[in-house]
């Protein structure tokens, strides 16, 4: 589904693509400084080659297929026809919260683009700031958020601060943090 506000380039007559929002996600992408020529330099097919065949023999769990440019900047991933759905949905709500809170600590969306070939059906693209840039010894936690408990927790103890936690971790830590606050003030209005 495209909408008039759509950009479409045609690489030659088997490859369309178009790519949403055009001009919110330049705005988007002005804000966090984030100019077409670094964009165009991070994501070169001569560097980015060896992540782009890497990326096909390890895809996620959900059978998406995503990659990180050379240089660490950006993370390229497919969306299902679902998941693009759902963004347009809430795209204006997001578009609003980054753009009047700088320092929100969502994911930064770059873009979304759709890839048609004949006889193929449309890929759905999301390019993505990589949030894992900073600096680790500020992190106290990353989180893969999705919304849902099923297969939704890393196990193990001792897990390194820049490990990717999901959404029952997240439960777990908020219940965590909860019974330390309690069990301090109970000490505090104890004495």
């Amino acid at each position: 589904m495209m909408d008039e506000d759509d950009d479409v380039l045609i690489i030659n007559e088997d490859v369309i693509v178009t790519e949403f929002a055009p001009d919110t996600f330049a705005f988007l992408r002005a804000l966090d400084g984030m100019d077409q020529q670094k964009i165009k330099d991070s994501l070169s097919p001569e560097f980015n080659r060896d992540s782009v065949f890497r990326a096909g023999e390890s895809q996620g769990k959900s059978g998406s297929f995503f990659f990180f440019s050379h240089d660490k900047n950006f993370i390229i991933k497919t969306m299902t026809q679902s998941d693009l759905d759902t963004f347009r949905k809430v795209f204006v709500k997001y578009f609003e919260h980054v753009s009047s809170h700088p320092n929100s600590l969502l994911a930064r969306i770059y873009g979304i683009y759709t890839v048609q070939m004949e006889d193929i059906e449309p890929v759905h693209l999301i390019l993505m700031g990589n949030t894992k840039k900073s600096n680790d010894k500020m992190i106290e936690h990353v989180f893969d958020l999705k919304g849902s408990f099923i297969n939704r927790e890393v196990k193990g103890k001792n897990l390194k601060n820049t490990a990717t936690l999901k959404d029952l971790n997240l439960l777990a830590l908020k219940k965590e943090k909860f019974v330390i606050y309690y069990i301090f003030l109970t000490f505090i209005f104890s004495c």
